[in-house]
């Protein structure tokens, strides 16, 4: 079977595999500010998500990705293309990196390889993303790939009981080539 890949100067990206349940566990397991992932993440959750990203990816709704250094490959996140639609020609892009390898541009280096798959490969008109207003780092990893604020949407997400503030920023194609 073929398997979606991306290689970039310090990255592996690839399909996940029923291997790498225990390495996405250790990595989802650490508390953050990650957007959406609730905390207590049990390996039966873990195991039903990454049946879910294949059965997404076979539905065209969702790409979604492994993180691994090139050099070890040591599993260090994810990064994809989720809330795809392609009557409005969009998606949002969606990361996070082992706390162990923030603040290194790995965020950046894998964000920046899904717009070119969105916009290259897809021929997107808009790739967006969001991130908890709380979470800078997050923030900054999209404007480094081009992406514009558009605005706040305030208490828009409940995660583990409290309402946080979403920054919504996004990229057109226009832009992206243009770069």
């Amino acid at each position: 079977m073929f398997e979606k890949k991306f290689l970039t100067e310090r990255l592996f990206i690839r399909e996940y595999r029923k291997t790498d349940i225990d390495s996405f566990l250790k990595v989802i397991r650490q508390p953050d500010t990650t957007y959406g992932i609730p905390q207590g993440y049990s390996r039966f959750r873990a195991e039903w998500w990454l049946k879910t990203i294949k059965e997404n990816m076979r539905s065209n709704i969702a790409y979604e990705f492994g993180v691994f250094m090139r050099k070890t490959g040591r599993y260090i996140g994810n990064v994809g293309l989720i809330n795809v639609s392609f009557e409005h020609n969009r998606a949002d892009i969606s990361y996070y990196i082992d706390k162990d390898y923030m603040n290194n541009g790995y965020a950046t280096e894998a964000a920046q390889e899904m717009l070119k798959y969105g916009f290259e490969k897809f021929g997107f008109n808009k790739i967006q993303g969001v991130c908890m207003s709380c979470n800078p780092a997050s923030r900054r990893v999209m404007e480094k790939i081009g992406m514009k604020f558009e605005g706040t949407l305030r208490q828009d997400l409940l995660k583990d009981g409290i309402y946080y503030d979403i920054d919504r920023l996004s990229i057109l194609k226009s832009e992206y080539y243009n770069k």
